[in-house]
């Protein structure tokens, strides 16, 4: 018995409507979103298109993309290197798995490109995931499975941060430090103790409480971003490097969303002249093009992990890591990143945005401004703006900025291509949303 398939007419492919109205009740009927609510999008943009910081929806409207869509669209939308470059892969090898005995040369390459750019000079080993969450489970995995291997199995704690945002699979949700993550998903995953973020004493007294035996790892963002752009002060990081080196610690730096220039260093610790343990990445390391991230890990843990038998291996895997047009995308986003100078040009844009949000730190309705390269924020007080800061949000919106929200603060972080003149655009559009909604 043979079974024919007819190929479907042009008109059975392009079945579905492409009126705003129409696709927002497909939206409804079908999709959950990520931290779905369904009031969130009752009346929800659908994007169309983007070219550099400017995206379009499907009636035409323009906006300023004030937070590089997720934190993650550096080099801008619309870039045809990278949309030429995934072509140029599939049509060569889309995909080919990284298991036992294979390999591919995008991956090869790009992890020694990876283990080029990493500071110091014992970064030089990379796992690639899909994603910061992922990337944040391989990296408890491995810390933990690094001290198991040197025989100190009961070091299998990792210290994480409130206010931190690590991810919401099971392992990085334990991680995450903000409460709205935590509710109704069953029991958390043990081994992970929180503590106040910038407060070094806080992971003394964990450390003194628990033993510096039991602790595998302290995980930190450079600059806090999804909890509210918090950058630290300026001996924080260098004093938890000297904590993590006295007490045998792992420090794992969370990079994805600073990694790739979003501070103005390359590196959001380049700004502290800190060099982690391991180094989570993502986001900006394919603008958002391909789904792609991974670890750097130190040439200590890459020594304990090589140096076991075949039924002691590494047992940690996913199907598209080192994903060959994920890897290729990587590598031209890389090239434009260092081609057009785009680090540098975050520092330089970094500042005018933080002259900018500068203005209204003495704004009545303002609790302070804050922020470090080309990422900021503005925190209202309590109370301050009539209908809390989802009404600032879409005054905003309706003048053609788009950009997140949380509690009371207004964060942004636009791509780093964006222009003087648009930069400007995006801070005379918060000014007039904030003078409509709060009236002074």
């Amino acid at each position: 018995m043979s079974t024919t398939f007819a190929p479907h007419r042009a008109e059975e492919v392009d079945e579905y409507p492409h009126d705003y109205a129409s696709l927002l009740a497909l939206d409804h009927a079908h999709l959950l979103h990520p931290q779905h609510h369904p009031a969130d999008h009752a009346e929800a943009v659908i994007f169309d298109r983007g070219e550099g910081a400017i995206l379009w929806d499907v009636n035409g409207k323009r906006y300023i993309d004030g937070l590089a869509c997720l934190w993650n669209v550096f080099v801008g939308h619309g870039r045809q290197e990278l949309a030429n470059a995934g072509a140029a892969q599939m049509r060569k090898l889309a995909f080919v798995n990284s298991y036992v005995g294979s390999s591919n040369e995008p991956a090869i390459t790009l992890a020694a490109r990876l283990a080029r750019l990493a500071p110091g000079d014992h970064l030089n080993t990379v796992f690639f995931t899909t994603g910061g969450a992922e990337s944040s489970d391989t990296a408890f995995k491995t810390v933990r499975r690094y001290w198991a291997l040197k025989g100190q199995p009961e070091k299998s704690t990792i210290i994480s941060r409130t206010n931190g945002y690590h991810g919401t699979t099971i392992g990085a949700t334990a991680a995450t430090g903000l409460a709205a993550f935590h509710p109704n998903w069953g029991p958390p995953a043990p081994g992970f103790v929180m503590v106040p973020p910038m407060d070094i004493g806080a992971i003394e007294a964990v450390i003194a409480e628990h033993g510096a035996g039991t602790i595998a790892a302290i995980i930190a963002e450079p600059v806090q971003g999804s909890g509210g752009v918090y950058p630290p002060p300026a001996d924080y990081f260098p004093r938890l490097r000297a904590l993590c080196d006295h007490h045998d610690i792992i420090l794992i730096a969370d990079e994805v969303i600073t990694g790739f220039g979003r501070t103005g260093t390359f590196w959001g610790l380049d700004q502290w002249n800190v060099v982690p343990d391991v180094i989570s990445f993502a986001k900006g390391v394919t603008s958002g093009y391909q789904p792609l991230g991974g670890i750097i890990i130190s040439d200590a843990i890459r020594e304990v992990i090589y140096d076991q038998p075949s039924a002691s291996r590494w047992w940690h895997a996913f199907t598209y890591s080192a994903h060959a047009t994920c890897c290729a995308v990587a590598h031209a986003n890389l090239d434009i990143i260092e081609n057009e100078g785009l680090v540098a040009r975050a520092a330089i844009m970094g500042a005018r945005l933080q002259t900018g949000l500068r203005a209204y730190a003495s704004h009545p309705a303002v609790r302070e401004v804050r922020g470090l390269g080309l990422m900021g924020a503005v925190e209202f007080n309590p109370g301050a703006v009539p209908g809390g800061v989802p009404a600032l949000a879409k005054a905003m919106r309706e003048r053609g900025l788009f950009t997140r929200t949380r509690n009371d603060i207004v964060m942004f972080a636009p791509p780093l291509v964006i222009t003087e003149t648009e930069l400007d655009e995006l801070l005379a559009i918060f000014g007039e949303a904030v003078k409509a909604t709060i009236g002074h």
